[in-house]
């Protein structure tokens, strides 16, 4: 008799979805599934990692760890032998996915799309590598099965057989989305076929999970669906309201088409949660949210200035807190959380915590790491990942086609060289990220060594130098972009923050002034303003900036501690401990916010709830001299 795990989970990955486009949709009743599995459970923003490049992300998701660990840190790697590149491989994942541990601790689980996930892995279970499902020949050609996609081999063909290809979509499929199909001249407007293929392949994978669900035996599901985020990137741009670069037309014909995908990601989830039973407890999240108001880009913008750092998480089931709401949560947490659920123990290598306020049983004490625990994890003896060139090829240029890549050059030999640079300097903004700023300057300082006119590495290495605590360097780096025949309002920023960090405030507002001048309505400009003006002893000032940033910036929690401050300086501490509380909802682990939060709630005579909040910002941060002051004064 085979072990079982303590609560059977069902962790459901929706790539982009975002509770700011959700909670309109649910308070006009057009997702009542989510509306649902909400209600009887936990909700609240997820918190993601810098850059937010999904296979970088759903590979911390899955692990618990960062890319810096992991290793996994673009899109495409270089083949073994040097001559070409291909999508990333399972075999380059360093550390062991959720599926892997479950495996080796006697658990089966189903695994569905992920990305890195080919070869697929021999675990315990079922594993349906990424880019199975997706059409590489017309509809009336042999549509290949990728090879080492499925494991095991012998369920391949059956699973096959459930892939839709995008060429028997007809028009009923594609009016709910675009009611108005019949109107659009295919010859000239691509965009029918592109959402015909992105339908296929979210309804293949769908098909495929479902098959999964109803005729395995399974105790972790893992199925992730990439749709909204490959939708927003084709049709965001066309939602309500108009963008003045976004033609009339478009917002016409394609203006319904993210509110559709999101209606049919709700009636996806109906079903799945169907076929998983109440007896399951159900984990359903994104690794980043999605512009779509204001804020949104340019049409043709980077496709990473889409994402917005806050994702969703929603948690429903047995073993589950029923109307909670969960706050500070980062995409780090996903991974421990999951296997408290599972009744398995994180390691102390993972670096997020336990979401324990949402579960309603204590988790599993944590053992040293998962890498020294023996047993069959599926990861031994896997081939070496094969790609057919064609296949391979097609790949790449979607990639390219989405932004995520830049054209690639013919020459080989090229093409590895400038996947190689793309992983190194993805990995340094990871060590940035993760408050390694000493580790990222390493590693950008040769990249700039490499390609010293790109105004965009050179700031990247001076905020990693600046982060390290090197002014003079960093300094050095952005004079010349601050002075030059053209400079670059964000160099000023910079060297506002820098001057601030130096306790010049004086001499940061200088720069920071400037480059509010040049873009007065940039929240992260007058974030910074508005700290300079703290610390030059102008509150009122600060908080006629502030104001406007953090109703533009409602999940910025360090606007939220900055705005508490002023408020607190300028003697409404009511207001100041609301403020505060919103910064340590959005990020709790955030010492200064808390240190905020004890000085108001002390000038509002409530000593007990302060030392409260200061003992926490102090187990945060031991050495913030401020919170220790006004600790110790407290006491006495």
């Amino acid at each position: 008799m085979r072990a079982r795990s303590r609560h059977r989970v069902l962790l459901l990955g929706w790539d982009a979805a975002d509770w700011r486009f959700i909670e309109p949709l649910i308070e006009r009743g057009l997702m009542p599934t989510l509306a649902a599995l909400r209600s009887r459970g936990t909700w609240g923003n997820l918190a993601t990692l810098q850059p937010a490049l999904s296979p970088m992300l759903w590979t911390s998701i899955a692990t618990g760890l960062r890319p810096t660990k992991h290793r996994i840190a673009s899109f495409v790697e270089p083949l073994a032998d040097g001559s070409g590149i291909r999508p990333v491989a399972s075999t380059s994942r360093r550390g062991k996915a959720l599926w892997n541990i479950a495996s080796q601790s006697g658990l089966r689980s189903l695994v569905t799309g992920w990305y890195a996930t080919r070869p697929a892995e021999r675990i315990a279970g079922v594993v349906v590598a990424d880019g199975f499902e997706r059409a590489v020949a017309p509809l009336d050609e042999p549509w290949p099965i990728p090879a080492d996609s499925v494991h095991p081999r012998e369920l391949a063909d059956t699973l096959a057989e459930l892939r839709v290809h995008p060429g028997e979509l007809d028009a009923s499929a594609l009016l709910p989305f675009v009611p108005r199909a019949a109107e659009i001249d295919q010859q000239s407007d691509p965009r029918l076929r592109q959402l015909a293929g992105l339908l296929a392949q979210t309804v293949s994978l769908h098909a495929i999970s479902t098959h999964l669900l109803a005729t395995e035996d399974w105790d972790l599901a893992a199925f992730y669906y990439e749709g909204i985020d490959r939708f927003g990137h084709d049709f965001m741009q066309c939602h309500p309201p108009a963008q003045p670069d976004v033609p009339a037309r478009d917002v016409e014909l394609y203006g319904e088409v993210m509110t559709g995908c999101y209606r049919f990601h709700d009636m996806l989830l109906d079903r799945l949660l169907q076929l998983a039973g109440p007896e399951t407890t159900v984990v359903l999240l994104s690794d980043h949210g999605y512009h779509h108001d204001a804020r949104r880009p340019s049409a043709d913008a980077d496709p990473l200035a889409w994402h917005r750092p806050m994702g969703m998480i929603c948690l429903a089931g047995p073993g589950v807190r029923r109307g909670e709401r969960v706050f500070g949560a980062h995409l780090l947490d996903v991974a421990p959380t999951v296997l408290a659920l599972l009744g398995l123990p994180a390691s102390r290598e993972m670096p997020g915590r336990i979401l324990q306020e949402a579960l309603a049983e204590p988790a599993p004490p944590r053992i040293a790491s998962w890498e020294e625990v023996s047993g069959a994890d599926g990861r031994e003896d896997l081939p070496r990942p094969e790609l057919d060139p064609h296949e391979a090829a097609g790949a790449i240029r979607q990639l390219v086609e989405l932004g995520y890549l830049a054209a690639q050059p013919d020459d080989a030999r090229q093409q590895v060289e400038e996947a190689q640079r793309l992983i190194r300097h993805n990995l340094a903004l990871a060590h940035l990220d993760a408050g390694e700023p000493a580790e990222a300057a390493t590693q950008l300082r040769q990249l700039h060594t490499e390609a010293p006119a790109r105004s965009g590495l050179t700031l990247q290495l001076a905020l990693a130098e600046f982060g390290a605590g090197r002014f003079d360097e960093a300094r050095a780096l952005l004079q010349p972009l601050a002075e030059g025949d053209a400079p670059l309002p964000r160099a000023w920023l910079m060297l506002g923050r820098l001057e601030l960090a130096a306790e010049r405030p004086r001499e940061a507002l200088i720069w920071l002034r400037r480059a509010a001048v040049a873009a007065p309505e940039h929240p992260a400009i007058g974030l910074r303003l508005g700290q300079a003006l703290l610390a030059a002893g102008q509150p009122a000032e600060a908080l006629a900036i502030l104001t406007p940033v953090v109703a533009a910036e409602t999940e910025n929690a360090v606007a939220w501690e900055a705005l508490a401050h002023a408020q607190l300086e300028l003697g409404a501490a009511d207001r100041a401990v609301e403020s505060a509380l919103r910064a340590i909802e959005i990020a709790y682990f955030f010492p200064r916010a808390h240190l905020r939060l004890g000085l108001a709630l002390r000038e509002l005579g409530q000593e007990k709830r302060a030392a409260e909040a200061l003992a926490i910002s102090l187990a945060q941060a031991p050495n913030l001299a401020p919170a220790r002051r006004a600790l110790d004064a407290l006491r006495r």
